[in-house]
């Protein structure tokens, strides 16, 4: 008898756990998905004036001179981007912030076009963890490829 309840007793406890994960996960997703990201969100970059490109944990860093770059082009290139919203920021109020959402979670990336100088700076971020996992890299030069922007 004793083995008897000890098995109803430990699928009943099985059962809650499972429900407390499912529970657990879809708090997270519907967190993820709807966090409204502001522009106090964004992460503040240490910029630099080299041309080039920088991998960084969670992120992705590119220089190009401003004479290679369309700026109206590459706005309306980010802008069309899947799952992507503008923060803030226009052609003449720069920086350009905008927030794109991976597609299951909804986890929010954050890209920046500044100008200084001869120079336009695009940084995108992750907002929360430790990894993107390689995907601001890809959509950056995803972006540079479709424009036909060399480093």
């Amino acid at each position: 008898m004793n083995g008897l309840q000890l098995s109803f007793g430990s699928s009943w406890l099985w059962g809650l756990v499972a429900l407390v994960v499912v529970l657990c996960g879809l708090g997270a997703a519907l967190f993820f998905r709807f966090v409204p990201v502001t522009r106090a969100d964004v992460p503040a970059v240490t910029t630099r004036s080299a041309v080039g490109d920088t991998e960084l944990a969670g992120g992705f860093y590119a220089v190009r001179r401003l004479e290679a770059v369309n700026l109206s082009a590459l706005e309306q290139q980010i802008a069309q981007t899947a799952r992507t919203q503008r923060v803030s920021g226009s052609l003449d109020d720069l920086p350009l912030v905008f927030v794109h959402r991976s597609k299951v979670w909804g986890f929010p990336d954050v890209t920046q076009v500044w100008v200084e100088g001869d120079f336009v700076h695009i940084y995108s971020h992750l907002v929360y963890g430790g990894s993107d996992l390689g995907v601001n890299q890809d959509r950056m030069v995803g972006w540079f490829a479709a424009l036909g922007i060399q480093p």
